[in-house]
């Protein structure tokens, strides 16, 4: 490696062959440095060619993959939508594939690092010398090759988000895989009321060997309401709302509707504090709130080809979050006072009743958004209002969520009142707590005997109006002794936050719908003929 044959000396020998073994290194010298950083910089292009080469063998590898799932499908033709939802994805897994590519093959490249000339001077003659002296900046070019040659093909910041969404990309195709095609046969539903029931026992069951005190307080007392206690709420809701439609147990439709109810009221109780605490109006803010209340479902929407009120929890949290924006926005800066507020609820609640009070007032305000809000159900097409879903199932609801926001705003008192209690000696605080509880299941026997047991279309007629009831009992009931407060069942506050997402996903990998806007009515069989199989499988 010398510059030529009568540089390596014998007192020079020792110092190539040193230099031979181990990792490439960069020589000194002029050319030998322009060399150098010429390797270096063809090196440093071949993550990026194999990144091109990789993501271009992929389109046509997704191309087949696709062309293979239409060619199993139960639906024919397709929209443009979900034409533009299939190019868009495909791009993003090319992509991904060939940035995962070009950085393995970017971590197998050797790595050049300029080193120290160790020999003497008076061991070359003079022209050696000279020319094994890097030219001016040379060094600095090297050091500065190698420094950003990694840092030249892709951010390694950029990753995650690629990786996470070359991952819901997976998951879409997953969706219509389960659901549209008949690469998974369906079979039907299994009614067992012994099956539900015991399902359940054993999941309430494990949730309470998962139970857990609270991370987010250090105090004696603890506040009622926290985010783990509400996520268990949550949770513990959704599984039986899930399992409900899985084992089609229609004898608990009360109680299912108690429970969307109780979603519907978190939605503003939850917003309602924030806002009120926070008085944070941005519109960066509200955006990422709609973003991801609506995300997921655009995606389902043009993935499946379903409409948007096929998946009504959505519409209803976003025209409800909008309310409870709207409200605390008009003259945010008087919120600090209390009859302001109340006032600014109380006009709510009339417009809230003219709205679902008059069904002209209610095509007047929803009639231009008909097509998001309009659903035409496959299994109805009695229906011929395109609205009568979005009125239907808003209007069960339509009052609940004003009430999650009045139980924010007595939220620090309620609080100081178990406070209190939880301070009194023993003897009064065992009566106080007995009495708030007598009170309690009081009105909530009374409605249960009166309202809960009524057939399902009577007692739709009476739930807007008396679903706080049960509502207001559970909160009473949940938070009245400090303990309870201090713990949660983890495995159902792990459950509640994703309760949208799974939601959205029973449609379609836990269950079969019938089609294009059709409800869940089928099972997925992966193995025929054993039914608990299929159940954890899926």
């Amino acid at each position: 490696g010398g510059g030529g044959g009568a540089s390596c000396r014998s007192s020079s020998t020792a110092r190539c062959r040193t230099q031979s073994l181990g990792r490439p290194r960069l020589w000194s010298g002029t050319a030998r440095a322009g060399q150098s950083v010429e390797v270096q910089a063809g090196m440093g292009s071949l993550p990026l060619l194999v990144c091109i080469s990789v993501a271009l063998a992929a389109l046509p590898c997704y191309y087949a993959a696709v062309s293979f799932i239409a060619s199993t499908s139960e639906v024919v033709q397709h929209t443009p939508a979900q034409l533009g939802a299939a190019l868009f994805y495909g791009a993003v897994l090319a992509v991904w594939l060939g940035v995962e590519a070009g950085l393995f093959s970017q971590r197998l490249q050797p790595k050049y690092e300029p080193v120290e000339d160790v020999t003497s001077s008076d061991e070359l003659d003079s022209e050696d010398a000279r020319a094994l002296q890097p030219a001016s900046g040379a060094d600095d070019g090297i050091a500065n090759s190698n420094k950003h040659a990694p840092d030249a093909f892709v951010s390694r910041s950029h990753l995650p988000a690629l990786r996470a969404a070359a991952e819901f990309v997976l998951i879409m195709g997953y969706i219509y895989l389960c659901d549209r095609t008949t690469l998974i046969p369906k079979g039907p539903k299994e009614l067992s009321k012994e099956r539900f029931w015991a399902l359940n026992l054993l999941i309430l069951l494990a949730g309470i060997i998962s139970m857990r005190p609270s991370s987010t307080q250090v105090d004696t007392h603890f506040k009622p309401m926290q985010r783990d206690q509400t996520e268990e709420w949550k949770g513990w809701m959704q599984i039986m709302f899930i399992l409900y439609h899985y084992f089609a147990e229609a004898e608990i439709y009360n109680a299912i509707r108690l429970y969307i109810a109780a979603y519907v009221f978190l939605t503003g109780f939850g917003n309602f504090s924030y806002y009120y605490i926070k008085q944070d109006f941005t519109l960066v803010r509200f955006a990422q709130m709609m973003w991801r209340l609506n995300f997921f479902v655009f995606f389902v929407c043009a993935t499946m080809n379903n409409e948007y009120m096929l998946y009504y929890i959505c519409p209803m949290h976003t025209f409800f979050t909008w309310g409870v924006y709207v409200t605390l926005w008009a003259g945010n800066q008087l919120n600090s006072s209390n009859a302001f507020l109340l006032f600014k609820m109380g006009v709510l609640m009339v417009i809230t009743l003219v709205l679902y009070g008059f069904k002209s007032v209610f095509d007047g305000v929803f009639g231009p958004a008909v097509a998001l809000l309009g659903f035409h159900d496959p299994l109805h097409p009695e229906f011929s209002d395109a609205l009568h879903e979005w009125y239907f199932r808003s209007h069960l609801d339509h009052l609940v969520w004003i009430f999650g926001m009045l139980c924010a705003f007595c939220f620090p008192w309620a609080d100081r009142q178990l406070q209190r209690i939880d301070e009194l000696p023993t003897t009064l605080r065992f009566a106080a707590k007995a009495g708030v509880a007598a009170a309690v299941l009081l009105l909530g026997s009374h409605w249960y005997v009166n309202t809960f047991v009524l057939p399902k279309r009577e007692y739709n007629k009476f739930h807007p109006y008396t679903s706080w009831i049960p509502i207001l009992c559970y909160l009473v009931l949940r938070n009245l002794s400090n303990s309870m407060r201090r713990y949660s069942m983890h495995l159902f506050s792990w459950c509640g936050k994703v309760t949208l997402e799974t939601y959205i996903l029973q449609f379609h990998i836990w269950m079969k719908t019938t089609g294009i806007n059709g409800s869940p009515k089928h099972l997925m069989v992966w193995v025929p003929g054993f039914y608990w199989l299929n159940f954890a499988l899926t």
